[in-house]
């Protein structure tokens, strides 16, 4: 049996599959890239996937070379900068979704579509993707609240995004007031150890059993709510690592207790999971 090989069609095949299996993995893992990045990694693995096809004889080591160097290489140039856990994720969420796009374009093919109009139905395999990255982020839009806040202290102020979270039950014990976590950025903006005698705080978490952080007081922290702006002065912050942090949209994690002090309806629906602090 004989087959001919159409190198357009074979590139344009995969460069569709993995775009979007790359753009619905961005959305799951929130490493949302510019789309010109996702387009132009995938052109390059299906480019050089198709030349590897060409010139490597041997099938297996060209399926090696694909799974081992080629899809690897794509999904860390795809969310390069991120950790070593992200691109483990996004390797093994890639290859469930192609496979997931594969066996649907497969399936209409020959089920629905009766062995005609391919070009129609790998187009249709963009349909379920869109919807999928269209119930997440509504998902996600009603469950995350981020604020704009500004801290104020010694004539320094440092603006950051603070998600509200009310897994944050974290509290000062030489102090007995709430904790909002900051990243470690901040913190240095605000002076770092040189502005501020810092303090051990117990805290346990969601992947961290028992740790410490750096807890220190700041002046004022002003939270924003529309065009209005609740103060907590004086108001205590801890320093995370910036791993805790890393690419998301916000720099700060506020406590579960400034729905207290700020309009009820704002907090509809808020109910954050991305980390979970809380005293010893």
């Amino acid at each position: 049996m004989t087959y001919e090989f159409y190198a357009d069609v074979f590139f344009l095949t995969n460069f569709y599959l993995d775009f979007l299996a790359v753009y619905a993995v961005s959305e799951v893992l929130q490493q949302k890239k510019r789309l010109l990045r996702y387009v132009i990694c995938c052109a390059l693995g299906s480019l050089i996937g198709c030349v590897l096809f060409l010139v490597v004889s041997n099938y297996d080591f060209y399926l090696i070379c694909i799974h081992f160097l080629v899809n690897p290489g794509m999904m860390v140039c795809a969310f390069f900068p991120s950790g070593k856990k992200i691109y483990a994720k996004g390797y093994g969420l890639m290859y469930f979704m192609v496979l997931l796009l594969g066996g649907s374009v497969e399936w209409m093919y020959g089920t629905v579509a009766k062995g005609h109009c391919y070009e129609l139905c790998l187009l249709l395999t963009a349909v379920p993707v869109m919807v999928f990255c269209f119930i997440l982020r509504k998902k996600r839009k009603n469950v995350h609240r981020f604020y704009p806040v500004r801290i104020v202290h010694n004539g320094k102020m440092a603006a950051a995004r603070a998600l509200y979270d009310t897994g944050n039950t974290l509290h000062d014990p030489y102090v007995k007031q709430a904790v909002h976590i900051v990243s470690k950025d901040i913190f240095e903006a605000l002076g770092g150890k040189e502005a501020f005698l810092t303090r051990l705080i117990p805290f346990s978490s969601v992947g961290c059993k028992e740790g410490m952080l750096e807890a220190f007081t700041v002046e004022s922290l002003k939270i924003g709510e529309g065009d209005e702006e609740i103060s907590i002065s004086p108001a205590v912050l801890a320093a995370a690592d910036a791993a805790l942090f890393g690419n998301r949209a916000y720099q700060m994690i506020l406590h579960c207790c400034i729905s207290d002090n700020m309009p009820l309806e704002a907090f509809q629906g808020a109910r954050s999971k991305e980390r979970c602090f809380s005293k010893e």
